[in-house]
């Protein structure tokens, strides 16, 4: 065969293959969803490991860079300062989560306690409330009244038994005593799985992190042995492009979201608004979402101010707003700048998208991924735009007609494709014999050129 049947040989034997391989996907869908999650299941360590190492090796190389005057005074000393970078690293990301469990956990616990303490009397209060607002209906619509009453009954018995059930364990937990094993015993082979999960994650992250060039180098090996240079080529451009907005995003979304926590924190201290540490984290945490994280977060901390103390729901209404309106205006754009650069409705299609795939993590990765995404596209069709001589700017295409007269100087049409159509003329051949040095011309044409010449 030729090189061209050669390439539609293969062709055929890559769309056979691809079609073979959706319809045995297609036909036996349970069983293969069953092998990619024990794959999953089995490959968890691994996967945490390429995730830890992936977050902690920005703080990794930072760190590196500010050791090199402290062990490259003589000579350089490259494995030195990665362990010491790398042992700087876990030691910091061990504080953070201690001082977090420290400060957080036990504040959270005796909120959540004391909220589970007083839902009876908050369903009291709330269902006074109700039976007043539909004592109209027990004479008009007896049989709707009946049933709303029932209804609001059923769900108050259930959340009242719930909060029984569920008040001892976290006195069992905030006590850390001999009842904590007894409280966790039904999730205790998940709990001591995840643990070891996490823990075998982590050493596979140190070992990542420590010969991080090595596994790069090897990466990048297999894509060029495996694939086309230059999809391979596209490919590393589109991971870079990826990986540095994600990285901008989640890194200056999560310090925007600790300082919207901690402002939180702060501001419902001052109007001694109940539940204030697990109201603050709620906010926090919801406030990485762009557009719905503070309705995800103000919504549910409404609801907890309204059934403690419902005096004071204006007040937390109107300081929620406010610091989201300095978020939004002020201390994200500080932060972030416009690291997106894709408009609000993409950010809302990612948003559901991630969020209906994964849920919050799903709504929160999902964002810098699309706007990766959305650079990417934006770039390759501004370049085969130009090769076809059309503009690139959005704004050309607002009318039926594109006049080319009419795009800036920054963007003209190629011209390439112009002087391939226009004839060329014949360039004069040396080899060939003049006219006039074969035959002899008379005065007469000799003349006549000279006089076109002048007319000319």
């Amino acid at each position: 065969m030729n090189e061209r049947q050669r390439g539609t040989a293969k062709t055929a034997v890559w769309t056979f293959t691809i079609c073979l391989a959706i319809g045995v996907a297609v036909w036996r869908w349970s069983a293969l969803v069953a092998v990619v999650r024990k794959a999953v299941q089995v490959l968890t360590p691994v996967l945490l490991g390429l995730v830890f190492a992936y977050l902690l090796c920005p703080l990794m190389v930072w760190l590196e860079k500010k050791f090199i005057r402290l062990t490259d005074r003589k000579k350089p000393r490259p494995v030195l300062r990665r362990v010491l970078a790398l042992t700087v690293t876990m030691l910091i990301v061990a504080l953070i989560i201690f001082g977090l469990i420290m400060a957080i956990v036990p504040e959270l616990i005796a909120s959540i306690k004391n909220l589970l303490v007083n839902i009876p009397e908050y369903l009291t209060s709330t269902g006074n409330w109700i039976q007043a607002r539909i004592a109209g209906l027990e004479h008009d619509q007896p049989q709707l009244h009946s049933v709303l009453l029932s209804v609001w009954n059923s769900a108050q018995d259930s959340v009242s038994s719930f909060a029984t059930a569920f008040e001892p364990k976290l006195d069992s937990i905030a006590s850390g005593g001999a009842d904590f094993i007894a409280a966790v015993t039904a999730g205790a082979y998940s709990i001591v799985k995840g643990t070891l999960n996490v823990f075998f994650g982590m050493v596979f992250a140190i070992y990542l992190l420590f010969k991080k060039e090595h596994y790069q180098a090897q990466a990048r090996k297999t894509l060029y042995a495996l694939f086309p240079t230059r999809q391979t080529h596209t490919f590393l451009r589109i991971g870079s492009h990826v990986s540095y907005q994600f990285m901008h995003f989640l890194s200056g979304k999560t310090l925007d979201s600790f300082i919207i926590g901690l402002l939180c924190f702060v501001g419902l201290t001052i109007l001694r608004i109940p539940y204030t540490p697990l109201i603050s984290i709620i906010v926090g945490v919801t406030n990485i979402i762009p557009f719905f994280g503070p309705i995800l977060g103000a919504v549910p901390s409404g609801l907890l101010v309204l059934l403690a103390e419902p005096r004071k729901i204006i007040p937390f209404v109107i300081f929620i707003l406010l610091l989201q309106q300095f978020d939004g205006n002020f201390l994200g754009p500080k932060i972030l700048g416009d690291s997106l650069g894709m408009p609000m409705f993409w950010t809302l299609f990612a948003i559901t998208v991630g969020g209906g795939m994964i849920g919050f993590v799903g709504m929160v990765a999902f964002i810098p991924l699309f706007a990766a995404l959305y650079a990417f596209l934006s770039d390759f069709f501004a370049e085969r735009l130009k090769k076809k001589g059309l503009p690139a700017t959005t704004s050309s295409y607002m009318t039926d007609k594109i006049h080319f007269s009419d795009l800036p100087d920054d963007d003209p049409p190629d011209s390439t494709e112009e002087t391939e159509t226009e004839p060329e003329p014949e360039a004069e051949n040396p080899a060939l014999p003049d006219k006039t040095e074969t035959a002899e011309e008379s005065p007469e044409q000799h003349q006549k050129p000279e006089k076109k010449t002048r007319k000319k």
